[in-house]
Formats: structure tokens, C-alpha cells, sequence
């Protein structure tokens, strides 16, 4: 199969803290079968996370008008920008494994859950804890996973640039259920609302993960896919649960 020249298709000094590495020998040495199943799997990345970005773009809007504190709008606006960022990383991936450059998906809108008619700063709320509380807080155990796994130089490195990124994505949510900003009325309703948010978050991932290879991409990124759901349903016990009791939710 066709080797992509990465540094002639991506500005990767613009997606990246650090370089990438330009040629990934253990990618070359997939068969053809293999590597195309892992191009589809990395072009289908790129979709997630462009809608994610819009997810983000929405929750920046609802902070800002439901008078957010600073340092929360400050990472809401920079986890925008990396989840766009994120989508061109995995283009990337998806295009080194395929040969040939993947076509870049246009972005679309998304529509976030209506909460049962929740308005202003409980919606707001209920968007951060599930977007960011919930679903990046799976994303960062995920992507733990996902580079435990990773012998490929440049998918581990991908992965690397993520996780960095998904830790801060969390902490939209629960910097601003901890913050002053969100009255107590809201953060009871938050609490009352979260096992039904968990739930709906968790079986979203377990659909997601259940369209992966059963035994995963040894060495390229994927655990298998019994390891994943494991890893789904320990995030939420061991972080998402105390941390709701840590900001007074649980």
C-alpha cells in the first residue's frame, strides 16, 4: 500500500504541541485487509470529533449567557478549537493507515439533549455535566486505554496530544458545578437529573465501542472491546461518582 506523505498533506507544526513522526513502520507492516479497517475506523474518528466541537461551541454560548466565571469560559473556548484540532489529528491517522489523503468532512450542527424542557442556567448546567462531567471523563479513560495499547509511533502519539486535551475538557464541567456561579437550586437538580444523564452516557459508549474489531487493533490503539467496556463502567465508578460527592452532588 501507498505511503502518505504526511508533511506534504498536513501543516502539523499547527496540530500538534510536538513533532510528529513522518513514517510509522509498524502502520507499513499492516496487510492491506487490516489497515483499511483501521482507516475506517480513524474516519469515522474524525466525524466524533467534529461533533464534539459543535457540542462545546454550544456549551461555550450557554456559559457566556448564563454568566459563566472566566477560567470555565476560558477552557469551554479552548476545548471548541481542540476538538476541531482532534479531527484533523485523526484525519491524519485515518489517511496514513488508507495511503492516500481522507477527504475532510464538512462540519455539521449537533442537537444537544433537552433535559425535559430545562431552561438558562440548568440547562447550561445539565450540558456541562453531561458533555464534559460524564462523556469527556469516559473520553480521557478511553484514550488512557486506547495508548496503553499503542506500539505505532504516530498513533501513540496521537493519543498522547488527546489525552492531554480530554483531562481539560472535563474540568469545563466540573469547574462550573463547583463554581459560584451555578445556584444551589440548579446544582439539586443536577443532582437529581445525573443517574439518568450516566445511564444515557454509558450506553451512547457501549454502542459506540460495540462497532469495534471484538478482539481490537492489537498495537495500534484499540483494546478489545470487552477491555473498553470495562473502562467505560470503571470511569464512572471511580471518577465520575466521588466526583459528584467531591462538589457536593453525590
Amino acid at each position: 500500500m501507498r505511503v502518505l506523505d504526511l508533511a506534504a498533506s498536513f501543516d502539523l507544526q499547527r496540530l500538534t504541541r510536538r513533532p510528529l513522526p513522518l513514517r510509522d513502520e509498524v502502520v507499513d507492516a499492516m496487510d492491506a485487509e487490516a489497515r483499511a479497517h483501521a482507516a475506517a475506523i480513524w474516519t469515522g474518528r474524525v466525524r466524533s470529533e467534529l461533533d464534539a466541537g459543535s457540542g462545546f461551541a454550544i456549551l461555550l454560548g450557554e456559559l457566556h449567557a448564563t454568566g459563566a466565571e472566566l477560567a470555565v469560559l476560558r477552557l469551554a473556548s479552548r476545548a471548541a478549537h481542540d476538538e476541531v484540532r482532534h479531527a484533523e489529528l485523526c484525519r491524519v491517522l485515518a489517511s496514513t493507515y488508507a495511503g492516500e489523503l481522507v477527504a475532510a468532512p464538512r462540519g455539521q450542527p449537533i442537537v444537544m439533549p433537552t433535559h425535559g424542557g430545562a431552561e438558562g442556567a440548568l440547562r447550561t448546567a445539565l450540558h456541562a455535566f453531561g458533555l464534559c462531567c460524564v462523556n469527556e471523563t469516559i473520553a480521557v479513560a478511553f484514550v488512557d486505554a486506547c495508548l496503553a495499547e499503542s506500539h505505532a509511533p504516530l498513533v501513540s502519539a496521537i493519543h498522547h496530544e488527546h489525552l492531554a486535551d480530554e483531562i481539560d475538557h472535563a474540568r469545563v464541567g466540573w469547574a462550573h458545578l463547583a463554581s459560584a456561579a451555578v445556584p444551589d437550586d440548579v446544582r439539586r437538580a443536577v443532582a437529581a437529573r445525573a443517574p439518568r444523564i450516566i445511564e444515557a452516557n454509558r450506553k451512547r459508549w457501549r454502542s459506540r465501542i460495540g462497532l469495534l474489531p471484538e478482539a481490537g487493533i492489537p498495537g495500534h490503539g484499540y483494546p478489545s472491546r470487552q477491555a473498553l467496556l470495562d473502562v467505560v463502567d470503571a470511569a464512572l465508578r471511580d471518577v465520575v461518582s466521588p466526583g459528584l460527592t467531591h462538589i457536593g452532588l453525590g
